[in-house]
């Protein structure tokens, strides 16, 4: 039997945005998951498994109901959302499960998905889906149900090899930037092993992945996240009629590395859109006349776009992060219903001097720093020797400086100023993101 592993999609379609963590291609999953899922079928697959972060809910949705008017159409688009990887799914023309993760919601998941099996036998083969969750600060335990379906495949009379998925780890054990594995992790791993019946254990969860370690007669494998290029998954070949002997696998990359690209790094507030109080949410995000269609033509054009912001707003204590997130989230809808869109958002949240906690208190990443730019190209593939910086004062400028990019100052937002004050220095001066997109080569 071959089996095809997929994990951590993060995908999001009818939500507007993108994960928080820019790496992570959230808007091209669509498309990516369904070639990947063409592609496991043409080597062969004879299952598909899918182990969590189906969807990439916004943490806002989950932390915050106050405003059931927002909230409600959020969760609409999330349920599209599903229902497109469950399309995806349904029509790889292969039997499939999948579980959910820490940023899918359950609910919506087992509204859309229904109540399915969670352990299905598969040609001489026992699949084994555990919806295990993240308990206090973050800690994945198997508890309440998952625990009894654990317990009943390993202890009941049925001695078909068994295939448990998961979303989080059992082993390694890696917890250093955040709690990947189970707190029980060696003791369900201690279970597993003595049991003999389990030749192999798939999770997900830590994007960069683990190469498979076999105890025992258990294979243990951490597949690298399919969001994050260069978009992998691995295929296992188990043969049910001996367990003991250890499953062959290869790893398949969908999009093996390519050129970095020319890019055109945006400061927001200004540039994109007006200039909305700190203490306010989506409800004040409002798209400057043609920033639209200046993003546009600069993506027509070949150029990357991606969003470098100052948002010391959160480090002085006026909103949270998930706020901002909220925000940008608003931002793509915008910019969607009038056709286009931007690649990415890198925010810094330090204040320096104003900030109300240690840990914003900072000036490492923000503007006038180049570290946004830097690690934007860095996580993005992007040149910054093809690079423009665009904003509305000094400070944008000087980033852009600093990482050898291209300086363009518009005079929306504090431009017109920053130009009559002569603080753009050497930079080309253009109208708006319109006037941009007419000066730049495509």
């Amino acid at each position: 039997m071959r089996i095809a592993h997929l994990t951590d999609l993060h995908l999001r379609h009818h939500l507007p945005g993108s994960a928080t963590i820019q790496i992570r291609r959230s808007r091209r999953m669509p498309e990516l998951f369904a070639r990947a899922l063409g592609d496991a079928r043409s080597r062969g697959a004879d299952v598909v498994v899918v182990t969590g972060d189906l969807v990439d809910v916004p943490d806002h949705l989950f932390a915050r109901e106050r405003d059931a008017a927002l909230d409600a159409p959020r969760w609409e688009q999330a349920r599209r959302d599903y229902e497109l990887v469950l399309g995806l799914l349904e029509d790889c023309g292969l039997p499939w499960l999948a579980l959910p993760g820490n940023h899918d919601s359950q609910r919506v998941m087992r509204e859309v998905f229904g109540d399915r099996e969670r352990a299905v036998e598969i040609d001489g083969v026992r699949f084994v889906a555990f919806w295990d969750q993240e308990w206090q600060a973050h800690r994945p335990q198997r508890i309440l149900d998952d625990r009894v379906l654990f317990d009943a495949v390993l202890m009941g009379e049925d001695e078909t090899p068994q295939v448990h998925l998961q979303h989080y780890l059992i082993t390694p054990r890696i917890d250093e930037s955040y709690p990947h594995t189970y707190l029980e992790a060696e003791w369900l791993r201690d279970r597993l092993v003595a049991s003999g019946r389990v030749p192999l254990a798939l999770s997900g969860h830590y994007h960069p992945g683990c190469e498979p370690d076999r105890l025992g007669t258990t294979t243990f494998s951490v597949t690298p996240a399919l969001c994050e290029a260069p978009h992998r998954y691995r295929l296992f070949d188990l043969d049910p009629t001996r367990p003991d002997e250890a499953p062959n696998w290869e790893q398949v990359a969908l999009e093996p590395e390519v050129e970095a690209a020319p890019v055109v790094f945006l400061d927001r507030d200004g540039c994109i859109n007006t200039l909305p109080a700190y203490d306010t949410g989506p409800e004040a995000m409002e798209l400057l006349p043609g920033a639209a269609e200046g993003i546009g033509r600069l993506r027509q054009a070949g150029y990357r776009v991606v969003v470098v912001t100052n948002q010391a707003c959160v480090g002085a204590g006026h909103v949270t992060a998930a706020v901002v997130d909220e925000v940008h989230d608003r931002m793509s809808e915008l910019l969607a219903e009038q056709g286009t869109e931007v690649d990415a958002v890198y925010s810094s949240f330090e204040a320096g001097p104003r900030a109300v906690a240690p840990q914003f208190a900072t000036a490492d990443t923000r503007k006038p720093s180049p570290a946004m730019l830097r690690q934007a190209a860095r996580e993005l593939n992007l040149d910054l020797t093809r690079a423009v910086m665009v904003g509305d004062r000094a400070g944008d400028l000087e980033a852009g400086r600093a990482a050898g990019a291209r300086v363009v100052l518009v005079r929306t937002g504090f431009g017109a100023r920053t130009e009559d004050e002569g603080h753009h220095g050497d930079a080309e001066v253009v109208d708006d993101l319109v006037g941009l997109a007419d000066r730049l080569p495509r």
